[in-house]
């Protein structure tokens, strides 16, 4: 046998698209939640027998976590482009909730955030899941802390606060809009919060009080 054979190849090879099934995934989870979905579950949303997800993926677990992490990369990666094409960070907040307002109602259902909707049950008792949720939550507040740093250093009409704190503010605005679309508030409720957060945020604090008042 000649050694410049190439190896046969074994199995079938793939014919799906992985980020495609991982979406299918993904919504499967988000409506079931980690407990609640099933493996046959998610072989029913992918079109792919439990073979094929185990061999390509991993079990229930590693599909959830592969999940999570492309939920987290592609929403971030456009929040910070968001954030980063806006001319002003008031421009760049109202645009970055209004997109995460339709993202989290765009559904009949109204399913919120797909990691604050479903991470934190497991986080309890999951140490890889409570890793990817820091890790989430720690993305957001750096993506906000940069946005907010620049509006400081360029003299925007801005929050005074440190850009940190001011980022977890933003964070915590983006956790309530989802855990309030997920409860049924209208998007006319959740726009009305967005806005206050971008005035508290995007607004120079007030400056020139006489004393005693």
């Amino acid at each position: 046998m000649s050694g410049n054979s190439p190896s046969p190849r074994r199995g079938r090879p793939r014919t799906f698209d992985p980020h495609e099934v991982m979406q299918q995934v993904q919504d499967a989870f988000w409506k079931g939640g980690f407990e609640g979905t099933s493996i046959g579950d998610l072989a029913g949303a992918t079109g792919l027998n439990r073979p094929s997800l185990y061999g390509a993926f991993g079990d229930k677990h590693a599909l959830y976590i592969q999940a999570l992490q492309q939920y987290r990369d592609a929403t971030q990666a456009a929040g910070r482009k968001i954030l980063e094409d806006a001319p002003t960070l008031r421009t760049a907040l109202e645009d970055l909730f209004r997109a995460a307002i339709r993202l989290y109602t765009d559904d009949e259902e109204a399913r919120g955030c797909f990691v604050s909707s479903t991470a934190p049950p497991e986080a309890m008792r999951d140490t890889t899941v409570r890793r990817e949720l820091a890790v989430t939550n720690d993305g957001l507040d750096e993506m906000f802390e940069a946005r907010i740093a620049r509006a400081q250093a360029e003299g925007e009409a801005c929050t005074g606060l440190p850009p940190q704190e001011a980022a977890r503010i933003a964070s915590a605005v983006l956790h309530s809009l989802s855990v309030r679309a997920r409860a049924g508030a209208s998007r006319r409720a959740l726009h009305a919060l967005a806005q206050s957060a971008v005035d508290l945020l995007a607004q120079a604090p007030e400056t020139g009080r006489s004393e005693g008042r």
